[in-house]
């Protein structure tokens, strides 16, 4: 893939979302596989970002960032680890 503004093949996926663990995403972070979009997440967010001129485009696919079910709630004894 290249990026559509400068043709470069330097592209990284964007992660949308609060990090649960930022020790797990550190690596992919410094070899600029991964780029922290931020926290605040919407209908309209890109899916990559050019890490050579940081043009960001793409459409982000809810299915791959959130498999969480939400119909089927909580169990708060899994959640609690009672």
């Amino acid at each position: 893939m290249n990026c559509p503004k400068c043709k470069s093949e330097k592209i990284a996926t964007i992660f949308w979302g609060f990090p649960g663990d930022m020790k797990e995403l550190e690596k992919e972070i410094e070899e600029k596989k991964i780029v922290l979009g931020g926290c605040i997440v919407t209908d309209h967010d890109p899916k990559w970002e050019c890490t050579a001129c940081n043009h960001r485009w793409g459409e982000r696919n809810d299915d791959a960032i959130d498999s969480f079910d939400y119909d089927q709630g909580y169990n708060l004894d899994e959640v609690y680890d009672q």
